[in-house]
């Protein structure tokens, strides 16, 4: 059996960072939800052999220090994230989208607004509901469209058959559903679901998720292809629909100038 690009980067470190990275994951392994982190830095393939190198001797040289396991671990990846695969000019999708917490996506709105109208958190949420569905948005787009699409980093998804059209399109239209295909976890948090032109919002460069990326996500599984394009979401169990995976890709956090309307709330 081949060795793991795991194992590959654990071995090129010297004994004592080794040794930190390992003791470490050892103390995971039994956690609930740590464990899973664990078992994907062990199943990561997506990270070239000196990224991966890095973040682990990153984290090694943090453990040394004295800091926390965890945020050690946060940190690591932080400054590593956005190293998987660039997607190639040709491969880019015309259109992505993205499913977001409908409380998380109002509070990027308020904060976008701060000197230029002040909308609050609960104004921006009860106009997000007002306008779901809508093309319309009459003075409340401009807040819209000022407003980062994520926290720090975006991951999105795409129709792979036809990357001009809304991949919400073809996704079903159910809470659960949703949540299931795209991994979102089991919060019965209302979602917003957002598309968006990828030039028209800048096309900042799109990558392959990484372990890194992923942070403390328990819902990520690294894609076992090393040499596919993007990686792809594993949905949820027990998922009775059998709903299939989706592409995935991050990019930079940014604003959402190229947003598609109308755009979709749904509700548990």
């Amino acid at each position: 059996m081949a060795t793991s690009a795991f194992h590959l980067a654990l071995d090129s470190l010297n004994q004592g960072a080794a040794e930190h990275v390992r003791r470490a994951l050892e103390a995971w392994t039994a956690h609930s939800t740590l464990g899973q982190v664990c078992r994907n830095v062990a199943d990561e393939t997506a990270l070239a052999a000196g990224d991966f190198v890095g973040l682990l001797n990153d984290f090694a040289a943090r453990l040394e220090a004295g800091q926390p396991f965890v945020d050690a671990w946060a940190e690591s990846c932080h400054r590593h994230q956005r190293r998987g695969r660039q997607l190639l000019g040709t491969e880019c999708p015309v259109i992505l989208g993205r499913a977001r917490g409908l409380d998380d996506h109002a509070a990027s709105i308020a904060r976008a607004s701060r000197g230029s109208g002040d909308i609050t958190k609960a104004q921006a949420k009860r106009l997000l509901l007002k306008y779901a569905g809508s093309r319309n948005l009459a003075d409340f787009e401009p807040f819209l469209r000022d407003a980062p699409l994520g926290n720090y980093l975006v991951w999105a998804t795409f129709n792979a058959g036809d990357t001009s059209a809304n991949p919400f399109d073809r996704l079903p239209d159910k809470h659960a559903q949703i949540r299931t295909v795209l991994a979102l976890g089991s919060s019965d948090e209302a979602l917003i679901l957002l598309a968006w032109s990828h030039a028209d919002c800048g096309a900042p460069p799109l990558h392959r998720p990484t372990v890194a990326d992923a942070e403390m996500c328990v819902s990520y599984r690294p894609y076992p292809a090393p040499d596919a394009p993007w990686g792809f979401t594993s949905p949820l169990a027990p998922n009775p629909w059998g709903l299939d995976p989706q592409p995935e890709v991050v990019m930079r956090q940014l604003a959402g100038t190229g947003l598609l309307l109308p755009f979709r709330v749904v509700r548990a």
